[in-house]
């Protein structure tokens, strides 16, 4: 599998830059987190990776610019998750993951992401973190070697997540590069191979997980305590209270 290499990239929306010159190699087998505070640019990051809103300097796959694959060369390299589609179309899960599938097993996906018992029902009576899953299920029958996720683990409880997150790193030891947008930061340390560093004024900061889970770098970038627990970073949500 091949990943992605980014030289100089800028991405500027509504006026505002909202990184700047970030250069980093998405490289297979590898999992990169994207941090940063609300409206900082993340999903922007992810939607320009994914040829989705215009950006400034190079991204090549395979040594070839993003810009010349056309729209369905691009499904069969990049596989995105974001927000959760409509459900006005009637659908069942079982339809839901037929349109996704290109390779792998439905019912192993569906076991996978807990939704097999869902199989049947239409996604308009599902509940949100249902709905994740079974999204985050149709992602495993792609065939795309570079996955996008923007919050992956948004709606789904504590079993699900961690679900989800051991699903993520079976597929980076598979080959994937994976670029997943997190705000939780223990699971960000969980799977981070490499971090991407996002401020919202135009800072991007790139480098290995170890070198960037600094307590002090990450409190300035969220504008919040965190506590050093061990070897774990958490937020300081009581303070001095």
């Amino acid at each position: 599998m091949s990943g992605m290499r980014i030289r100089e990239l800028s991405i500027a929306r509504a006026g505002r830059t909202l990184l700047s010159g970030l250069s980093c190699d998405l490289d297979a087998g590898t999992t990169s987190v994207v941090l940063g505070p609300n409206g900082a640019g993340k999903s922007s990051l992810l939607l320009a990776l994914a040829g989705l809103i215009p950006a400034s300097g190079d991204i090549d796959i395979n040594d070839r610019p993003l810009a010349s694959y056309r729209r369905e060369e691009l499904t069969c390299r990049i596989a995105w998750q974001g927000e959760l589609p409509p459900t006005e179309f009637g659908l069942t899960v079982r339809q839901r993951l037929l349109l996704a599938e290109r390779e792998g097993d439905i019912g192993v996906a569906a076991d996978a992401m807990d939704v097999a018992a869902l199989l049947d029902r239409p996604l308009g009576e599902l509940s949100s973190g249902e709905r994740q899953r079974v999204e985050l299920a149709a992602l495993m029958l792609r065939e795309a070697p570079l996955w996008l996720l923007d919050e992956p683990t948004a709606h789904l409880d504590m079993k699900h997540q961690i679900r989800c997150l051991r699903m993520l790193d079976r597929q980076r030891a598979a080959g994937r590069a994976i670029v997943v947008v997190l705000h939780d930061i223990q699971q960000a340390m969980a799977v981070a191979d490499r971090l991407i560093l996002i401020d919202g004024r135009g800072g991007v900061e790139y480098g290995a997980a170890e070198s960037l889970f600094d307590g002090d770098r990450l409190s300035h970038l969220f504008d919040a305590p965190l506590l050093q627990r061990g070897g774990v970073l958490m937020p300081d949500y009581m303070g001095d209270a």
